[in-house]
């Protein structure tokens, strides 16, 4: 997420109603909204990959 990485911004793209409910959800709990954000892309990430 730093320097000229655009993976994560690009991720937010395909967050589904689903995820933002999630980190909506996060955050009210007290979590951080990078590290939620941050969070619900690895999961993504990982589900896709297995899904593979």
């Amino acid at each position: 997420m730093n320097g000229g990485d655009e993976t994560f911004p690009s991720a937010l793209d395909r967050w589904t109603p689903e995820d933002w409910h999630e980190y909506r959800r996060r955050i009210e709990d007290g979590e951080g909204s990078v590290r939620a954000m941050d969070a619900i892309t690895r999961l993504r990430t990982r589900e896709a990959e297995m899904a593979r």
